[in-house]
């Protein structure tokens, strides 16, 4: 599995393209990194840098998102937040699920799969619907297109 940054998945707000940019540059380091090669203690810490980033930085970037839904009156504000919350709580998931087992390849797998998955489909669509109507609503020539 590759995971690459490309400018299809831009949404067109500076400050989370960054954001997004980073978390796509942080699990192509896990996903290129020959987990089957490194010795169990190296694996785990990896995987735990990587859950560890995720763990704040995604949070911070759901929090610039939602600054964004909330001072433009977005109206799918609650299902985006939703979604938001959804993958918080399969993060913690792994997160539990690591700190039973360690870097396991069921664990390495999942971690890239959900997250690559996830981020890919709300970035393609959910995020895309915001920056629509940013623009529709004139929200984008208010703030430059820069974060709240």
């Amino acid at each position: 599995m590759e995971i690459q940054w490309h400018e299809g998945l831009a949404i067109g707000i500076d400050t989370i393209d960054k954001q997004h940019k980073e978390i796509f540059e942080r699990i192509s380091t896990l996903i290129s990194a020959d987990m089957e090669e490194l010795a169990p203690e190296q694996r785990d810490i990896v995987l735990h840098k990587l859950l560890r980033f995720m763990g704040g930085y995604v949070i911070d970037t759901f929090k610039t998102e939602e600054e964004f839904m909330t001072k433009s009156h977005y109206p799918e504000y609650d299902q985006h937040k939703k979604e938001h919350m959804e993958f918080l709580k399969s993060y913690s998931s792994l997160v539990r699920m690591f700190e039973k087992e360690g870097a396991t390849d069921l664990i390495v797998t999942a971690t890239q799969n959900q997250t690559v998955d996830w981020l890919i489909k709300h970035i393609k669509g959910t995020d895309q619907k915001v920056t629509a109507f940013l623009k529709q609503s004139g929200y984008f020539s208010k703030t430059k297109n820069k974060a709240p």
